[in-house]
């Protein structure tokens, strides 16, 4: 019982960041307000963009005990991992009541950008920090390795045949939605289909020598090959993608069967304290520990569009700060990239389907530079700091809080 308890309680499921809870309550600012900042640090190598994903799985997660922790679940977690009486006092039964912003399933987002941000009681948001961290790594690393395949493909069908091969449905269903967002028209997981209602593709794959039924009249005949999905097997799919279609391979869809592999395909993302109130009001921080590459302060990000409606570079402004106007920028328009998701625990929107954040994918790719998007070498998506975020990075005079 105490495993399945702990299974359906997602904020629960890091030991460590439990003990970092436990230590925050000891030290008497567990209920101080804070600020986290999730980013990506790094991406693969000849990667030029990233497609954010795996916002809207973890916030479906986060309602798995209707915003509120489970004191079953949080006895169960202190007696596992050797938690305080008071960490259990302070989470068994309480609300959450955190609020985040995030850049929605489907957002194109480069190195550095905080992808989305935590703000509430030290403790909770540290919590939430460490379900969003993994479940946002793992969901764009799927999102953009089928961004790249789609690109591969010439914008062919890509279908995703790596969801199917996941034993357990929650990690299933991110990972299909994840695949769709960045690009598969389709899914060869029956769950997916059902659940998400991403379109189902799929062909028989079992050979039953002399009790098959007859052949099919076209069969043999290129029409009828054309059709065909080919299965990229999983292993360097993007390369065997591309010397398929060299040498004039044609197919009615491409099946990644690797979109979900963890090897070297993960981007760096961390998730970092980036402000902490201190007598009412946001002291900057550069995270728990002041390291010296976190940059402090609550932040927002706004991309700028030239006349063509193309995506020029991408701002970052503090949090209080007035937007950068674009006519001073010599641009057309700017949009900010993240929106307000939850308000004190509650989540403002309905479930957003995946088709959304597909949709939302494919117009994002459209709009960025032809250079940034190339598979090989591409070029580097200018991302700036506005005025008062340099001004904030700047050698500070003594006595001023970092």
């Amino acid at each position: 019982m105490p495993a399945a308890l702990l299974r359906a309680s997602p904020l629960l499921r890091d030991g460590r960041a439990l003990l970092d809870a436990d230590r925050l309550v000891h030290a008497g600012v567990a209920d101080r307000r804070a600020s986290f900042e999730l980013s990506f640090t790094a991406m693969p190598a000849h990667t030029g963009f990233l497609v954010v994903a795996g916002f809207e799985a973890a916030l479906e997660a986060l309602a798995v005990d209707g915003a509120r922790f489970d004191a079953a679940a949080v006895s169960a977690a202190r007696a596992a991992c050797g938690l305080s009486d008071a960490l259990e006092e302070r989470l068994a039964g309480a609300p959450l009541s955190v609020d985040i912003d995030a850049m929605p399933d489907g957002t194109i987002a480069f190195p550095g950008t905080p992808v989305a941000s935590v703000e509430g009681p030290f403790v909770e948001a540290l919590l939430v920090g460490a379900l969003l961290a993994p479940a946002l790594r793992r969901g764009t690393a799927a999102a953009t390795r089928a961004a790249r395949l789609h690109i591969a493909a010439g914008g062919g069908d890509i279908v995703d045949g790596s969801s199917a091969s996941v034993p357990f449905a929650d990690e299933a269903l991110a990972l299909a939605r994840a695949a769709h967002v960045g690009g598969a028209v389709a899914t060869t997981s029956a769950l997916a289909a059902t659940a998400l209602g991403v379109p189902f593709r799929g062909e028989a794959g079992i050979d039953l020598g002399e009790l098959a039924p007859p052949p099919s009249p076209l069969e043999g005949s290129w029409p009828w090959y054309a059709d065909r999905m080919v299965d990229l097997g999983g292993d360097d799919e993007e390369a065997l993608l591309l010397e398929a279609r060299r040498v004039g391979t044609r197919a009615g869809g491409w099946v990644a069967s690797g979109l979900g592999e963890a090897v070297e395909g993960l981007p760096a993302a961390r998730c970092e304290l980036v402000a902490l109130e201190e007598a009412g009001a946001w002291a900057l921080r550069q995270g728990t520990s002041d390291r010296g590459d976190v940059i402090a302060g609550r932040k927002m990000v706004a991309r700028y569009f030239d006349e063509a409606g193309r995506a020029a570079f991408d701002v970052i402004h503090l949090a209080h700060e007035r937007m950068l106007a674009p006519r001073a920028l010599g641009v057309a328009r700017l949009a900010p990239l993240a929106r307000a998701a939850m308000r004190g625990g509650r989540a403002l929107e309905s479930p957003e389907p995946a088709s959304a954040g597909r949709e939302r994918s494919l117009a994002a790719r459209q709009l960025l530079p032809d250079a940034v998007a190339l598979l090989r070498a591409p070029a580097r998506y200018p991302v700036q700091f506005s005025p008062a975020l340099i001004a904030l990075r700047e050698p500070d005079p003594p006595g001023v809080l970092r």
